[in-house]
This record gives C-alpha cells, structure tokens and sequence, in this order.
C-alpha cells in the first residue's frame, strides 16, 4: 500500500477500500488519524514493532488466508491472458 493509492480516488483494491472504510468509520468517532512517509530504517518509535508484527503475519501459520474479493483488475488480466493462449 502506498500513500498514493489513498489519496487516488481511482484506485479501488480491496485493501485500499478497507483502509478507506476503516478511516471514515474512525473518523465518525472523533479519531484523529495521520499517515506519513517513513524512510526505512531511521529507527522511529513503532517501525521495527510495525515491521516486525508484519513479518510475523506473513509467517504464521496459524493465521488464515482469506481470499473473499479479488480485485477487478486481476480477473480481467488473467481473463486476458487466457485469450491470448487460446
């Protein structure tokens, strides 16, 4: 995710609409939420907990894979590609 993909109103991903859905619902209970650009490796409060707790999720196997949505634009391209195949 990008803080770029935020702020484009087109850019619809699921993970970035979520994001979307979280801040607005957030927001409607008076939170205060700010996203900056963190330069790797600076050592800021938080990051390497941040960084950690990430690479913990994608390692854990005990935590489920959900894959309910899959964006619009995956589906088009591998349809493409099936196309071209065929």
């Amino acid at each position: 995710m990008t803080l770029d993909s935020l702020k484009n109103r087109n850019v619809h991903t699921f993970l970035i609409e979520e994001i979307r859905r979280k801040l607005t619902e957030m927001g409607k209970t008076n939170w205060k939420i700010q996203f900056r650009w963190v330069k790797a490796h600076v050592g800021i409060q938080g990051k390497e907990l941040a960084d950690t707790l990430a690479k913990e999720a994608t390692t854990n196997a005990d935590i489920k894979e959900s894959y309910k949505k899959v964006p619009k634009s995956l589906v088009l391209n591998e349809l493409g590609e099936i196309s071209v195949e065929k």
